[in-house]
């Protein structure tokens, strides 16, 4: 699937807001947590300190560590949210109100509970969670003290497990429908104002497309489209190229007005040539064939100039009439007289006209299948000039004992596939694209005894696009050649 640069950057930038929104929210959610955080220990600062000072326990020293733990199970029922420790003055853990299972770390690091409890370092202040080997909780802590000897620190957890689990899957609720809602928010928003600036942003490139799409399709004719306008010395890169498509447009609009205009003086050229010619050479044929009747009265040496300049004269009229009817093909003026008919007549009444030829090299020439009515509807006097250029171009290729075929076959589209096949010289592979260009003569091309012009395949490419009809070659070169093309049958209601 091809998106459109439109498409594209549109997808770019839902994928960029989406990564900004993400972002924006997961930085949102740790402010948010850091803050309550910083709330939670700052209302449960005292707590250590109030309960090391109200306990007995805690005020005589701490001796009976089963006495201790009993009264942390007690605060622990009272406090859920709370998990409560005993550290020695090297920060190990001494006893504790959880399940001993629980424990991974034994010792706690004592220099974050020294700067809470002077103050040193502004809230929240993390400590060592004994549940995990890397993680750190807010906590709340006071010296232990007895007779002025330091015994310990009261170490407690202010966000313990239980509460962090119960909080973490309401918060999980909360952060999914949150999460949903900035998402639709998001996609709204970028939907109506997002994605029209960039439709305003690249109206200009596509107007540009447009422009190219319209001037294609007209053929690079400005004249039957109308180009946008462009700003003049813009900064604007798009109008910039814009002015340099139209001057690159119009030059080449103006290039090929020249081109067909040369195109027609060269056809009209050659018509008023070729008809001009044609007088003044029927009188110089007429001349010679006079001359060549009185053969009595010349010398050997006369007879074989006369002879020589009588081939040549048959010759030229040959290729001055070969021009003109190209001449005349190219210019578009010939009508088209579509009729119904048998093609199997034709192809026998073309291969009589040059069975004498064929004869004279000892090539078979047939039609297959010989006794096929196939009815055809088309122009029958341009389809007979096709064959006679194919059959020429087949016999001047084919050597003496060989074979030239006229085939029919039927097609199942309502067509009937008509082949000329010789098995000549054949051509080369990479010469078979240039083979229907005037004057263009392969390179194991034979000339024969007569010398031809070159012209009999373009004029048969002509005629046939003139009945919009696509003629193909295979060939093998030393195996031969074939020439096929398809042709409609019969429309028995156009006649009836």
């Amino acid at each position: 699937m091809k998106f459109s640069l439109y498409h594209r950057l549109s997808l770019l930038l839902v994928l960029v807001f989406i990564t900004i929104s993400i972002i924006f929210f997961f930085w949102m959610e740790q402010l948010e947590k850091q803050a309550r955080y910083e709330s939670e220990q700052n209302l449960h600062l005292s707590l250590a300190a109030n309960i090391a000072r109200d306990n007995p326990i805690l005020q005589q020293g701490v001796s009976d560590h089963q006495a201790l733990k009993e009264l942390f199970h007690n605060l622990m029922v009272l406090g859920p949210a709370f998990e409560f420790y005993f550290l020695d003055p090297q920060g190990n853990i001494v006893t504790h109100s959880i399940s001993p299972s629980l424990i991974k770390r034994h010792r706690i690091n004592v220099k974050p509970i020294n700067l809470l409890t002077q103050n040193q370092a502004p809230l929240p202040i993390y400590g060592d969670d004994p549940q995990h080997f890397t993680r750190q909780k807010i906590f709340s802590a006071a010296p232990v003290f007895s007779d002025g000897q330091l015994q310990g620190y009261l170490y407690i957890i202010v966000v313990g497990e239980r509460y962090e689990s119960a909080y973490v899957r309401q918060e999980s609720n909360r952060i999914g429908q949150l999460s949903m809602v900035m998402l639709i928010g998001a996609l709204c928003f970028l939907s109506i104002v997002m994605l029209g600036l960039f439709a305003y942003f690249t109206k200009p490139l596509r107007q540009l497309n447009k422009d190219i799409k319209a001037l294609k399709k007209v053929g690079f004719d400005l004249t039957k489209t109308n180009l946008a306008s462009w700003k003049q010395n813009s900064d604007n890169e798009v109008h910039q190229l814009g002015c340099a498509f139209k001057q690159m447009a119009e030059q080449i609009g103006s290039q090929l007005a020249l081109l067909r205009n040369n195109d027609q003086q060269r056809k009209e050229l050659l018509a008023d040539i070729s008809h001009d010619l044609r007088t003044p050479l029927a009188s110089l044929q007429g001349y010679i064939e006079t001359i060549s009747l009185n053969k009595a009265q010349l010398s050997t040496e006369q007879q074989k100039y006369i002879d020589t300049a009588l081939r040549n004269s048959h010759q030229l009229k040959r290729l001055i009439d070969q021009i003109f009817e190209l001449a005349h093909l190219e210019g578009g003026q010939v009508s088209i007289n579509l009729e119904n008919f048998n093609l199997t007549e034709l192809l026998y009444d073309v291969s009589a006209k040059f069975s004498l030829q064929a004869k004279a090299k000892n090539i078979q020439l047939t039609v297959e299948p010989p006794s096929v009515n196939m009815m055809v509807h088309s122009d029958i006097a341009k389809l007979e000039r096709v064959l006679s250029n194919l059959i020429e171009n087949a016999l001047r290729h084919t050597h003496e004992g060989g074979k030239i075929t006229l085939k029919m076959k039927e097609n199942a589209a309502e067509q009937c596939q008509l082949s000329v096949i010789d098995n000549g010289t054949g051509i080369n592979k990479d010469e078979l694209a240039y083979i229907f260009d005037a004057r263009y003569r392969a390179s194991n091309a034979t000339l024969g005894k007569e010398k031809h012009t070159g012209l009999g395949l373009a004029i048969t490419k002509k005629l046939l696009e003139l009945l919009t009809i696509d003629i193909k070659v295979v060939s093998e070169l030393g195996q031969g050649t074939e020439f096929y093309f398809n042709i409609d049958k019969a429309k028995y209601n156009i006649d009836n």
